[in-house]
């Protein structure tokens, strides 16, 4: 008797047990403006043995890191067939007096591939924030990478570099350029425009020759 009593008792538990949901992994069917259409992957299964998928669950909110009074924060673009994990709350998130737990309604979505990150094995040296071949790299020297196929754009007043700049390719400006200390090129010069130096024009200055009439403006 006790053993069948023991029995049943387990039998219960695992029966009620097996309703509740903590976490599992899914895939993202739809997405829009911060929410989620999410099928789980694995089945639930039961005590008897059966097992049964997962329906779509609808209006997720899609989980991304978050700082400073949610001022700053990190996320990327959400796609269909994204794989994220879903876990389920052990209370009502809709501030209603319901007293459902770990019910599939109640869930969140963490957005992420599992396993190693695609062709980023070989980076272990390296924090990377990458989106398919950009990507804003750390070492752990710190030195800091940026591979930006389609270019770099930045808006901002004002752009201080304490340090050397360098550059392998032309130096182009829109809006003049100004500064202190002296400039050393090997190479060409070439201006479309007057050179002045020390306030005297390169196209408009005189010289006198010796015993001479002054010369004409340079053509």
């Amino acid at each position: 008797k006790n053993n069948n009593v023991m029995q049943a008792l387990q039998a219960l538990i695992q029966s009620e047990t097996s309703q509740i949901n903590t976490a599992v992994d899914g895939i993202i069917e739809s997405y829009s403006a911060g929410i989620a259409s999410v099928k789980p992957i694995p089945k639930q299964r039961f005590v008897d043995g059966t097992s049964l998928d997962y329906p779509v669950i609808p209006n997720v909110p899609v989980m991304w890191p978050r700082f400073a009074g949610d001022t700053a924060g990190v996320k990327g673009p959400v796609r269909s067939g994204d794989k994220c994990l879903l876990v389920f709350c052990q209370q009502a998130v809709d501030d209603s007096d319901d007293e459902r737990r770990f019910s599939l309604t109640d869930a969140y979505c963490i957005v992420g591939g599992f396993g190693k990150a695609q062709d980023r094995g070989a980076e272990n040296d390296q924090m990377q924030l990458y989106f398919g071949e950009a990507y804003v790299a750390l070492t752990q020297e710190g030195k800091l990478l940026i591979n930006a196929p389609a270019g770099v754009e930045i808006t901002t007043p004002e752009t201080l570099n304490k340090g050397l700049l360098t550059t392998e390719r032309q130096l182009s400006y829109q809006a003049g350029i100004s500064g202190k200390g002296g400039a050393t090129i090997n190479g060409t010069v070439k201006a479309t425009g007057d050179v002045q130096g020390s306030g005297i024009s390169l196209t408009q200055h005189t010289h006198r020759e010796h015993d001479g009439p002054s010369t004409g403006p340079s053509q």
